[in-house]
């Protein structure tokens, strides 16, 4: 993709404080969690995993050691406290049935991913696959990826999880793009969730392209920060060819004004 004019330096962005992955997965009721049927998952759809070690089971949590990670699924008889559902659930455009269905559940599982030596993409791509695994064995209504925070159907999680890789990002399911029309007509395309992995949030203004394909931009330009780093300068031009080129500025974000984000005007 030929983003760029010119190579830029590293900009300061908040850090990760640990390596830690964290998501939930809504169930319909609380059963105990399936092992077996857990590790099948892992083993038929991501054959080059090793095979999990250390296997525990104690009382209604299972945790074991993934590819050098330690997994947690701690299974909770009680639904997550809607105040933290309702916000995701309500800007769940992708999913219209996100109010509804999570309102309806009983009981979640917390997957937690602890990975010292991964990078924070590999670490977030293994949770994925997990939280994939819970969400296909289970009784499932809904995953909450808390770091977005943003909320998806369990079988578009899952669908979805299956066709991820390290060259094939999902940030649908990591990252929330939150469409607003300002007072002159225009439209933004906030995210939300680049923080976790160390990057400045974006902010997408519509001035002369439809609203429709800001999501696709903001997709874009965000994955191509997690695959090469925090290299977009303030000044710099950004662009999917040669003749296309918008001009990056790093601005007080219009959403939460005492954080510096990446502003891009199409």
């Amino acid at each position: 993709m030929g983003f760029f004019r010119k190579k830029s330096v590293e900009v300061d962005a908040p850090k990760p404080q640990r390596n830690l992955g964290l998501a939930m997965v809504t169930l319909d009721r609380a059963r105990p969690l399936p092992e077996g049927a857990l590790r099948a998952f892992l083993r038929d759809n991501w054959p080059e995993l090793p095979r999990a070690k250390e296997v525990r089971q104690e009382g209604d949590t299972l945790s074991f050691e993934l590819d050098g990670a330690v997994v947690t699924l701690t299974l909770m008889s009680a639904p997550i406290p809607w105040g933290d559902l309702e916000g995701p659930a309500r800007a769940a455009w992708h999913w219209p049935e996100a109010t509804s269905r999570l309102k309806a559940h009983q009981a979640h599982v917390i997957v937690a991913v602890l990975a010292p030596g991964m990078d924070r993409i590999a670490t977030m791509l293994l949770l994925t696959r997990v939280v994939a695994a819970v969400a296909a064995t289970t009784d499932a209504n809904g995953v909450y990826w808390g770091e977005g925070p943003v909320v998806n159907a369990p079988d578009d999680f899952v669908e979805e999880a299956k066709r991820t890789s390290r060259e094939r990002l999902p940030l649908y399911l990591w990252l929330a793009f939150h469409l607003s029309r300002n007072t002159d007509g225009t439209f933004t395309l906030a995210t939300s969730g680049m923080r976790s992995f160390g990057f400045m949030e974006l902010e997408l203004v519509a001035l002369r392209e439809k609203p429709a394909t800001l999501v696709d931009r903001a997709f874009n330009f965000a994955h191509y920060l997690l695959d090469h780093g925090p290299v977009l300068k303030d000044g710099d031009t950004i662009g999917l060819s040669a003749q296309e080129r918008f001009r990056i500025r790093h601005v007080p974000s219009t959403v939460e004004p005492s954080r510096t984000v990446y502003r891009i005007e199409l």
